[in-house]
């Protein structure tokens, strides 16, 4: 069965919303009332709290009328509809609640039947709405629009490491892709000599006649998939068998004699070397990236390996790698950081290459690491570890066991000082709010802006971690501070009622004596008279 919409009910008078309650069949309309409000400014506070699909107010009410409670939910909830109903026929009101896209406006007093006529046309078009969302046929054609950009993407992501290897089959069968079924795989890079005072559009027309003549071409190869990024094209191709990366490379030869020749154009392709699982194409692509930079000397198409003949003998950091030991450093849990460091060292013990292999390694962890540090302001010294400073790093670091030793180490010590700096942040940012509150609070126009501005952070992100770490809203621990205050003045002065709303930030006499009624359970009054 589905769940009932909610619906908070706004009307300064305990009557109407207690009539408006008992006249309406509310499962029957699919509603259920979640709570009641005297004006807009209780609305607002009970909007986080009880998160109302639909709000139905009176225009009319003091401290915050019906229009302005509308303005302020389309600034910060602008899903919930908003129902308007009002004992004045006035025009110029309907106008402006047009304007804020109420989505009805209705005359008191209000009639049961039109009442749940109403309600259904909302739920019907609430309903709608969510209809329109999960709508499956209107999903897929626009699913079958993006698909082309979205295959793209895909294919960038992978080639950048950035797909999960349990992810990849299924993202394949999703996109029409079948790369996966194949012994080896290869990636090239493909990148266009430019043309001087050549025009925008015409760069973009003749990468994709080069798009097109390298599919043409390809096409009685095998299975393969090429496909645009920011700095060329890039060709993913499947292998049967090792040897076939040859033949892939004189076709690719080939396809750059005719490029210069059709199109007027040199091509320079770097191919990286076979690799045996589909999610470790992002190391072919990274060598692909670095045998283009050898065309200018080695020809039209350069296999890295033919160029660095002892490649092989040495260990590197990836993009994907180095994204990886960034995110254990800054975010990892014990488990995460421990896999990272087991997967970095797991090399060393694989490889087995030479020292000077080993220091060019560990440059290349340390210049990772350090980036980590200096951006989060972080001592340096952090990363020696049990050594005295770099160079006792290079030199102390000979195998694996000294890296694993070395790198858990810091890895645990980096991550614990991130998390601290982290929570101190954050708790300085509420006690920074905190400090600003009570220097403010008798300001009438202090609001959640105002102390965001002052602490130059996005209100979403306060009100997140303020109501996380103090255990409520900003608006109920302002309005806590300011009754605090009015009860201390109330009890320690003889200063009048409104001079007292006033000090604690409110300009309007009636509406302090309603929140410290509210709050305490007597008027100001009879308060002080205790």
């Amino acid at each position: 069965m589905k769940e009932p919409y909610k619906i908070l009910l706004v009307d300064d008078e305990a009557e109407v919303r207690t009539s408006i309650i008992k006249k309406i069949d509310w499962d029957h309309v699919g509603f259920q009332v979640v709570g009641d409000a005297e004006n807009g400014i209780d609305a607002l506070e009970k909007v986080e709290q009880l998160e109302p699909d639909v709000i139905m107010t009176d225009i009319r009410m003091p401290y915050m009328d019906g229009l302005t409670l509308a303005e302020q939910l389309r600034k910060i909830r602008p899903s919930i509809k908003v129902i308007l109903f009002s004992g004045y026929d006035d025009f110029e009101y309907a106008k402006k609640a047009i304007q804020l896209n109420i989505i009805e406006y209705i005359l008191k007093p209000v009639n049961a039947v039109e009442m749940a006529d109403i309600l259904s046309h909302v739920r019907d078009t609430l309903d709608a709405e969510i209809q329109h969302l999960r709508d499956i046929e209107s999903l897929q054609e626009s699913f079958r629009k993006n698909l082309p950009i979205l295959r793209e993407k895909f294919l960038s992501n992978l080639v950048k490491g950035n797909v999960e290897r349990a992810d990849i089959p299924i993202l394949m069968e999703e996109y029409g892709l079948s790369l996966q079924n194949g012994t080896f795989w290869i990636a090239a890079k493909v990148v266009v000599q430019e043309i001087q005072s050549e025009t925008w559009k015409s760069r973009n027309l003749r990468m994709v006649s080069i798009l097109r003549l390298l599919e043409d071409r390809l096409e009685g190869f095998g299975t393969y998939s090429c496909f645009h990024r920011p700095s060329g094209i890039c060709l993913i191709a499947v292998l049967e068998e090792e040897k076939q990366m040859y033949a892939l490379t004189t076709l690719l030869e080939d396809i750059c004699r005719e490029a210069r020749k059709i199109l007027g154009c040199r091509m320079m392709i770097g191919v990286g070397r076979v690799v045996d699982r589909l999610d470790e194409i992002h190391k072919s692509y990274t060598e692909a990236r670095e045998a283009v930079a050898y065309s200018q000397t080695a020809g039209d198409v350069v296999f890295l390996s033919d160029v660095e003949t002892k490649k092989d003998t040495l260990l590197r950091l990836d993009e994907k790698d180095e994204k990886e030991l960034s995110y254990a450093l800054k975010f990892g849990d014990e488990e995460i950081i421990q896999s990272c460091v087991e997967n970095i060292c797991g090399r060393m013990r694989n490889t087995g290459p030479a020292q000077q292999g080993f220091q060019a390694y560990v440059i290349d962890i340390l210049s990772v690491i350090l980036r980590v540090v200096q951006k989060n302001g972080l001592e340096e010294s952090i990363v020696f570890g049990e050594y005295d400073d770099y160079n006792g790093v290079l030199n102390g670091i000979c195998d694996s066991a000294a890296m694993e030793k070395w790198l858990c180490g810091i890895c645990f010590s980096i991550s614990g000082s991130l998390y601290r700096e982290r929570l101190g942040t954050t708790q300085s940012i509420i006690e920074k709010a905190k400090q600003f509150i009570q220097q403010n609070y008798d300001n009438s126009a202090l609001s959640l802006e105002m102390v965001c501005n002052h602490l130059h952070i996005s209100t979403t992100y306060f009100s997140t971690i303020f109501k996380k770490e103090v255990g409520e809203s900003y608006i109920s621990y302002l309005t806590g501070i300011r009754m605090e205050r009015a009860a201390a003045l109330l009890k320690e002065t003889d200063a009048k009622t409104y001079l007292i709303a006033a000090q604690v930030g409110y300009d309007e006499p009636n509406y302090f004596g309603y929140v410290f009624k509210k709050r305490f359970g007597v008027s100001p009054n009879k308060f002080r008279g205790k």
